[in-house]
């Protein structure tokens, strides 16, 4: 029974280690994938600005505005060609967008895995309830309250009984 009880405890021992480290690792990954989630919000917006501008850009008095300037015989061809640049770059614009936006479901959904999976491995680990997470700002001290030591001199001249007075 002993023998049994030891063998548990050394397990205990050895998984807790190992526990607590892939939960720090399970939270590596999901701040990694918010940092990725970040940007392609970053990118969604400048996407969908350079959109509007395009729609913009499309109407028939722009498009007539944006060749004025250039002398040929056939406007209307040229302005048929500047129509159609700017609708593939339409295109391909929409198409980065839904893109990114199955990639941010995607990073959205790997978030909340890599969170839950956080939490499974918290609650698992046998010092879960003892040692709770703990943050703290940069250049934050570790302890907020730590005790001062006592003056060396002091120390020594109480020892030996010599007390000076000012």
């Amino acid at each position: 029974m002993r023998r049994l009880i030891r063998s548990v405890m050394l397990i205990v021992a050895a998984v807790a280690p190992a526990l607590a480290q892939e939960a720090a690792t399970v939270e590596q990954q999901a701040e990694t994938l918010r940092a990725q989630l970040r940007d392609v919000t970053d990118k969604q917006a400048q996407l969908q600005a350079r959109e509007q501008q395009l729609d913009e850009a499309l109407k028939p008095e722009n498009i007539e505005r944006s060749v004025a300037g250039i002398g040929t015989t056939d406007a209307a061809a040229l302005r048929d060609q500047r129509r159609q640049q700017l609708e593939r770059e339409k295109a391909a614009v929409e198409a980065q967008l839904q893109s990114l936006d199955s990639s941010r479901s995607r990073l959205e959904a790997s978030i909340a895995s890599a969170e839950a999976e956080a939490v499974r491995l918290r609650a698992a680990s046998p010092n879960a309830n003892s040692a709770p997470r703990q943050t703290r700002a940069i250049g934050a001290p570790a302890s907020p309250a730590a005790p001062k030591k006592p003056n060396a001199r002091r120390v020594i001249r109480r020892r030996h009984g010599k007390a000076r007075r000012k």
